[in-house]
């Protein structure tokens, strides 16, 4: 299930959305548990291809804001997929991530098993000079980019300026690290809708108003989207719930726990 290290991507994205300042919003430093479940879908199934049948599992993000010098994350994602010939697969995604407040440096790990089984495991460094340059020590690659590639602060902070505007959608291109030789052209389209959420799962403090945007990912100049997500989020940074719709299935996220960790930064 190769597509499951670009889930973990959005979610790492969309966590960053609300976690800047502005008058109105405090930020909030958190850990979070999601349900994973197989999302409803009208998408015709063909002859002679696997689908996904079932689907369950967690992922499990700590967001901490390290006293205005970076943004600190580690997330955790377990999903256990049942095709539809009864063949069961299980799959693992560690991912950390420190990118400075200055918006030039980030440095992030991912490791990814299948079936316990080590598939894919890379560290990496990323600096903003007059190009982006990105490094992977242990494989002895570098991969430069143009300038107008961001990474994902800069990029949910143009979000976070534009969420209570009059446009209805933005496009940048966003270097997050997952995909080490890629970077990802992302369309946010903004709705009016907003939704509430269960508030015995919510900590005091925390706004109870979610506000639904969607985005599309593209790579390689295609014309046709690798996946779109839907999120709820409140201006706080606090996500109830995710869905990501890929060609052949989606998967939902239902927020299940949630905690407040501020960092005491005397």
């Amino acid at each position: 299930m190769k597509i499951l290290n670009k889930l973990l991507i959005l979610t790492i994205l969309t966590q960053f959305t609300f976690f800047l300042k502005k008058a109105h919003a405090k930020l909030l430093s958190f850990q979070s548990e999601y349900n994973i479940s197989l999302g409803k879908t009208d998408s015709p199934r063909l002859p002679g291809r696997t689908y996904v049948d079932k689907a369950s599992g967690y992922l499990l993000i700590d967001w901490i804001n390290n006293c205005e010098e970076s943004w600190v994350t580690t997330q955790r994602m377990m999903t256990k997929f049942i095709n539809s010939h009864g063949v069961g697969t299980v799959s693992e995604i560690n991912y950390s991530l420190n990118e400075l407040v200055n918006e030039n440096k980030m440095e992030f790990v991912l490791e990814i098993k299948e079936n316990a089984e080590l598939v894919d495991r890379h560290f990496g460094k990323a600096e903003k000079k007059d190009t982006l340059v990105v490094k992977f020590v242990e494989k002895d690659k570098t991969f430069e980019f143009s300038e107008d590639i961001i990474f994902p602060h800069h990029f949910l902070e143009e979000i976070i300026n534009n969420f209570e505007s009059n446009k209805k959608m933005i496009v940048r291109n966003v270097y997050e690290g997952t995909i080490p030789e890629k970077f990802f052209n992302i369309s946010v389209f903004f709705t009016d809708e907003t939704v509430t959420f269960d508030k015995k799962i919510l900590p005091n403090g925390v706004v109870n108003e979610f506000k639904k945007i969607r985005m599309a990912y593209y790579q390689d100049k295609l014309q046709t989207p690798i996946f779109e997500q839907t999120v709820h989020l409140n201006n706080q940074g606090i996500a109830s719930y995710f869905r990501y719709d890929y060609p052949d299935y989606s998967l939902e996220l239902n927020l299940k726990k949630l905690n407040l960790t501020p960092l005491d930064c005397r």
